[in-house]
């Protein structure tokens, strides 16, 4: 299924930012900040006649506030506006200039606004606009030489107030377009997730059908041949009922893990919860194995306190270890071993040269994924596999599985 199935058009994918984007911002932040310093600095103590260690401290902090508010918006519009009244303070007894905010204070204040309208949200840069008018006029109210001059304060107070407005609001604009961007982003990015999950429950689902249509039924037919043929079939030798009574044995057994491997794929929570095989149930796979002309030795050492995980792992590796066998070196002596080795389960199969003059029933579409399989499940429980052939001729597959998987859920 592809994503025009899925949707009525192609799915715009998230713009990612720039690789340079975050150098950008801290590289022309720092030369704002240099630059407010520059000129803030020398502005206050030359037309307002202020001390050159106080002008200086207070433009450094406006400058390096400012520098600094992307990443503590909080903290930085604190200090930002306790220099802003130290400016304020310090200006105050001046007759030159504009007062109680000073140019180089509306300036710094801009700069501000634009960094919180763009990076934080719209309340804390309301906040900090209020807060930042609320000052002049407190400045005025505490300073009562300036009280006959209202052309002075009263003019800068309008001018201050109203352009820092209007950059505030223009910041607030472009942070809030930029905040539901992103939130746009994440759903689509949410929908996307969602999407391939559907499309992997229906996969799966595909899955499950072809596997039932080409595996179940033709197992339910060798169920029913093998179950039938001792009434089917006069004369049938009491051997052959054994074989049989094992075919279909076998049958039933593999329609059953097949019901559960299918409930799995379709999502079923009771096929999940369904027992699965554990080391008691090797001798019942020993003995299917023995009926179809196979001598098996089985010997197992390990108590029964083993993992959940760790014994289904360990029976599948012996099953498919047996089916290897079967397939090409029927008819050869073979050893099964599973004992413990401290905190670990040894589980090791080995079969001798098949016998001269059988022939293989390696089946023609065997895709060799036998081996592969042990190795995954061997790895998803952290434990090592080893196999090879002998040197008498045979094939020998050994694994170490811990005996108690941590943080490896069955």
């Amino acid at each position: 299924m592809t994503d025009q199935q899925l949707h009525t058009g192609p799915v715009p994918r998230p713009r990612p930012r720039p690789a340079w984007a975050a150098p950008a911002l801290r590289i022309a932040l720092v030369v704002v900040a240099a630059a407010i310093v520059a000129v803030a600095a020398p502005v206050t103590s030359v037309v307002y006649g202020v001390a050159v260690p106080l002008s200086l401290l207070v433009s450094v902090v406006l400058g390096v506030t400012v520098a600094v508010a992307p990443w503590a918006p909080r903290s930085a519009a604190v200090v930002h506006l306790a220099a802003f009244v130290g400016l304020g303070v310090l200006t105050a007894p001046s007759d030159v200039g504009p007062w109680p905010v000073p140019v180089t204070g509306i300036i710094g204040l801009s700069v501000l606004l634009v960094v919180l309208g763009v990076r934080t949200s719209w309340r804390l840069t309301a906040v900090v606009w209020g807060v930042a008018t609320v000052i002049p006029l407190v400045l005025v109210a505490a300073t009562p030489d300036r009280w006959g001059h209202p052309g002075v304060w009263a003019a800068s107070f309008v001018v201050s107030a109203g352009d820092t407005l209007v950059v505030a609001a223009a910041a607030v604009v472009v942070g809030q377009r930029r905040s539901i961007r992103a939130e746009l982003d994440a759903a689509l990015r949410d929908t996307e997730v969602e999407v391939a999950r559907r499309r992997s429950v229906e996969e799966r689902s595909r899955i499950a059908r072809e596997l039932h249509d080409v595996v179940a039924h033709s197992m339910s037919v060798v169920h029913m041949q093998a179950e039938s043929a001792p009434y089917r079939v006069a004369d049938l030798p009491a051997e052959a009922r054994v074989e049989f009574q094992a075919i279909a044995e076998t049958s039933r057994t593999a329609l059953r893990e097949m019901r559960q491997l299918l409930g799995t794929l379709r999502g079923d929570d009771a096929a999940e919860r369904a027992p699965q095989p554990h080391l008691t149930d090797l001798p019942a796979l020993v003995t299917a194995t023995r009926a179809a002309g196979i001598p098996v030795t089985l010997t197992v050492d390990a108590e029964d306190d083993v993992d959940r995980l760790t014994q289904l792992t360990a029976y599948r590796i012996v099953q498919e270890a047996l089916g290897n066998v079967a397939r090409h070196a029927s008819g050869a002596p073979t050893t099964v071993t599973v004992t413990r080795v401290g905190a670990r389960i040894r589980v090791s199969v080995t079969n001798d040269a098949p016998p001269v003059g059988s022939v293989p029933l390696t089946p023609p579409d065997d895709g060799g994924f036998g081996l592969a399989g042990m190795r995954e499940r061997v790895a998803a429980v952290r434990g090592t596999l080893d196999h090879g052939a002998t040197p008498a001729g045979g094939f020998r597959v050994v694994a170490d599985l811990p005996a108690h998987v941590n943080g490896v859920t069955a």
